[in-house]
């Protein structure tokens, strides 16, 4: 009798068990929903911080700026404009290696920056740091950083990927063969693709034909590559006017009709001049009696019979 009550217990256990089982089963779904409740009130799971939890594939890549900060940095920003941005926040971003900062920039760099970005086509971002690095490399070797980006703006149209025919690399479109050992401290040659590096090398080469040729347009014209050249094609102009565009953009100024440089024509043939007749001096063969003797007998031209026809009195 014993023995059938401890089988009925048993039973009866695993019946509750079962039914235990398919109740929890069914309120799974409700569980669930209470606790996504309690998070998204609180933020907090047991005491944990959800915020730290990593997200694994949706965590955010090094170097991009949360979409909040972007927004307030941006407040003063026209409808068209935070309609823009918040298309490019939603796109993904890819990027090989992590963003660098965008520098902070004074008036008159935020100024020269928009004005390039409009002009060239370059995003903001990258004329930022364009600009905030000329002034950087400029100020270090005590040249004009408005003139630094203006032969920028010649040379590559702010391109950091600009390459010559001739070998003219980077921002600045510096000969590296010539300018080796400058890429040194930066990582050597390839280094001039690297905005950074290449506005210093050029700064610094810049300031070296300044102090050689004493003058602005004497050091444009060896940039150039004419040091020993009658001219250098123009280019000079077209940096000083580069240069003064920019001028007034960072002073808020109407902007100055770009410059057109028109090839110089080529030297007109010079005419040839008459000499005095006691200046000729006499190059043909002296008549003898023999060349007369032989002019006698041949026949002159006005009488001379075309090949192929028979003279008069010919049959």
């Amino acid at each position: 009798m014993s023995e059938q009550r401890r089988i009925d217990l048993l039973f009866a256990v695993a019946v509750r068990m079962f039914a235990l089982a398919r109740l929890s089963r069914r309120a799974a779904p409700a569980v669930a929903m209470v606790l996504v409740v309690v998070v998204a009130v609180h933020g907090t799971l047991g005491g944990v911080d959800v915020a730290s939890v990593p997200r694994l594939a949706m965590d955010v890549p090094p170097g991009f700026a949360q979409p909040a900060a972007r927004t307030h940095a941006h407040a003063s920003a026209s409808p068209r404009e935070v309609a823009d941005r918040s298309e490019m926040l939603a796109a993904p971003i890819v990027s090989e290696t992590p963003l660098r900062p965008v520098p902070r920039l004074d008036k008159e760099q935020e100024n020269i920056a928009r004005f390039i970005a409009q002009r060239y086509r370059v995003g903001l971002d990258a004329t930022s740091e364009f600009v905030y690095h000329a002034y950087r490399a400029a100020r270090d070797v005590k040249v004009d950083p408005m003139l630094v980006l203006a032969v920028m703006s010649v040379e590559s149209s702010f391109n950091p990927r600009a390459q010559s025919a001739v070998g003219a690399q980077g921002l600045m479109q510096v000969l590296t063969r010539v300018h080796t050992e400058k890429f040194m401290p930066f990582g050597g040659i390839p280094a001039a693709f690297d905005p950074v590096a290449n506005i210093r090398v050029g700064s610094a080469i810049l300031k070296e034909y300044i102090k050689r040729e004493g003058t602005v347009e004497g050091a444009l014209k060896s940039y150039v590559g004419a040091a020993l050249a009658e001219h250098d094609g123009g280019y000079g102009s077209k940096v000083l006017n580069a240069r003064e565009r920019i001028a007034a953009a960072a002073a808020g100024k109407p902007i100055p009709p770009e410059t057109v440089v028109t090839p110089r024509p080529a030297a007109a043939e010079a005419e040839p001049k008459t000499q005095p007749v006691s200046l000729i001096v006499e190059t043909r063969t002296p008549i003898t009696d023999e060349s007369r003797a032989a002019a006698a007998a041949e026949p002159s031209d006005a009488h001379r019979v075309p090949q192929g026809q028979k003279g008069p009195g010919e049959i």
